[in-house]
């Protein structure tokens, strides 16, 4: 009996070392997949905010440290998201394949999708590579609709709706009508919204869209919407 009972402990007593040491392991890997996922975020704010990538070596370095996160985490639906980012950023700049890169960011997107489907942005950026492959099909429809269903008060969403809108109409591309109500709507609370309104006003500017805007919005407050538009009247 006294050796069953020392040989339970024993067994007990490795139990939880084993514990313990997993417990480390996981740690260690969070941390270590934590610092990678910050620092790849950092330097993707620094391309959004200068609007390229400096240096073949800062992107491979963003590249390296967003697989890093990923490779830690391979199910974490937020590393997939930054990974999408990445290839994206990778095609703008030329430093990929553009095709390829999308297909890939289109994969990684679709995959954190599947983890964390309520999270409108990363349809929204869904809905972005296919405008970059200019595949306007029911598939964009798709990711569009939960894009909007998710988060049409989201900033990052009616920023995107409002810039897509104002391109397909700049086009005279026909998909633009699959999605006007949503497009004035994107604009018109962008509008309103202080944290959106440089932003949306910088979009307008970028399309020479001043005239169309106000006419779509004709309907809406002139305080808090049309008079953020240049040389709309009331």
């Amino acid at each position: 009996m006294g050796l069953n009972i020392r040989s339970i402990q024993n067994l007990f007593a490795l139990f939880l070392a084993l514990l313990s040491i997993w417990g480390i392991i996981t740690t260690t890997q969070y941390g270590a997949a934590s610092l990678d996922y910050y620092k790849t975020k950092s330097i993707i704010s620094l391309w959004q905010v200068e609007g390229y990538i400096k240096s073949p070596e800062q992107y491979q370095k963003a590249k390296q440290a967003a697989y890093g996160a990923h490779n830690s985490h391979p199910n974490h639906a937020l590393y997939l998201d930054l990974l999408g980012q990445v290839y994206e950023w990778g095609q703008i700049s030329g430093y990929e394949n553009k095709k390829q890169a999308l297909q890939r960011a289109k994969k990684y997107y679709q995959d954190a999708t599947q983890i964390r489907p309520t999270w409108p942005v990363t349809w929204a950026s869904l809905a972005n590579v296919k405008w970059r492959l200019q595949e306007f099909d029911d598939e964009m429809l798709l990711y569009l609709h939960h894009a909007d269903q998710l988060g049409s008060r989201k900033r990052e969403v009616n920023v995107f709706f409002s810039e897509l809108g104002l391109a397909l109409y700049k086009e005279n591309n026909l998909f633009l009508l699959n999605i006007r109500t949503e497009v004035k709507q994107s604009l018109a609370m962008s509008l309103r919204s202080g944290k959106n309104r440089q932003k949306v006003k910088a979009v307008i500017k970028k399309y020479d869209a001043a005239k169309i805007v106000c006419f779509w919005l004709r309907k809406e407050p002139y305080d808090s919407t049309r008079n953020f538009i240049p040389d709309c009247t009331r």
